[in-house]
């Protein structure tokens, strides 16, 4: 997990760039930002020998937001004072206590992790992904205070919490870096008021969604055995206009991960109809896990995206 070979890394760069992708995302857990901090400096240097910027998804932190792989935030496990509560008293979780947006300590986290980031490598955008807490009550005493003038029943005060987080550490990245690219994307079954407020945070140049390349018509199960709930020609066009409506780039992460033979040819038919909603940037992840064939899947993803490229648009890749 924590090796990194060169060699491997340039040959990766060069197959990206190939097909027109101009920026790299890695994932960077709370810990990545002081152990092994050289791995992010090769992945950054090669990148940029292949003419592509380094993009960031923080992971993980605070366990209020998604990202790869999938494990409980440093942070809030070790700050039991800053958890998000539940009505019980419990804590809200992620694979870990959630922090509380209220809780000062919180950003002061955040955007301390984000300028540490900026200090290791030249990051030229940062992702956020999926956000946990969008439709969680906290009852936390930091919540109750902050929100002792509304209606802390009503769940969209606490989606209004949430994206003004956001928001606040939006301002403090542009602030550290000014020419930083900030994404958002969410659950892709999400519709309504928490998907157009979170189009709505300022300081947030691209919104959208993560999803299989399936229609519901194409298959009703994912590889978990349960229902699919994420299809992007199901839900991208409704993501597409939100984003543009918000006068943001729509954003659309292509979920090639966890795929049999069969589900490689439904995302092989389905592709043009995904490049074709409209969306200024595609991300796709680069030999994902749980894949049986993945050369096959990544020669279908190539086979779509190069010539995307080449038309007009922007790609990107995890």
């Amino acid at each position: 997990m924590y090796t990194i070979v060169p060699r491997h890394v340039r040959e990766d760069m060069e197959w990206m760039a190939d097909i027109g992708t101009d920026a790299v995302v890695i994932g960077v857990l709370e810990q990545d930002l002081f152990a092994a901090v050289e791995n992010i400096g090769i992945i950054a240097a090669e990148a940029q020998r292949a003419g592509m910027q380094l993009f960031v998804t923080p992971s993980r932190w605070g366990s209020l937001i998604a990202g790869c792989p999938k494990v409980p935030s440093l942070f809030s496990s070790c700050r039991p004072e800053v958890w998000a509560l539940q009505n019980d008293g419990t804590a809200s979780t992620a694979f870990g206590p959630m922090a509380s947006v209220h809780h000062p300590a919180t950003f002061d986290f955040f955007v301390s992790s984000l300028e540490k980031l900026f200090s290791i490598a030249p990051v030229g955008g940062v992702i956020w992904d999926e956000p946990k807490a969008l439709r969680k009550h906290d009852c936390s005493r930091a919540a109750r205070e902050a929100l002792k003038d509304q209606d802390i029943d009503d769940i969209n005060v606490h989606t209004d919490a949430q994206a003004d987080f956001f928001e606040r550490v939006n301002t403090e990245a542009l602030r550290m870096n000014p020419g930083l690219d900030i994404s958002m994307f969410v659950f892709g079954h999400l519709s309504g008021y928490v998907v157009e407020r979170c189009a709505s945070i300022s300081n947030l140049h691209a919104f959208g969604l993560d999803g299989r390349p399936f229609r519901a018509t194409d298959t009703g199960e994912n590889d978990s055995g349960k229902p699919a709930t994420k299809l992007l020609c199901d839900q991208g066009p409704y993501f597409v206009e939100v984003a543009h409506k918000a006068n943001k780039k729509a954003f659309i992460l292509v979920e090639n991960l966890a795929m049999s033979p069969g589900h490689v040819s439904i995302m092989d038919k389905r592709m043009p109809e995904i490049l074709g909603l409209g969306a200024e940037h595609i991300c796709y992840y680069y030999y994902p896990r749980s894949v049986s064939d993945p050369d096959q899947a990544m020669r279908v993803l190539g086979k779509h995206l190069a010539p995307w490229k080449q038309s007009s648009g922007r790609t990107a890749v995890t």
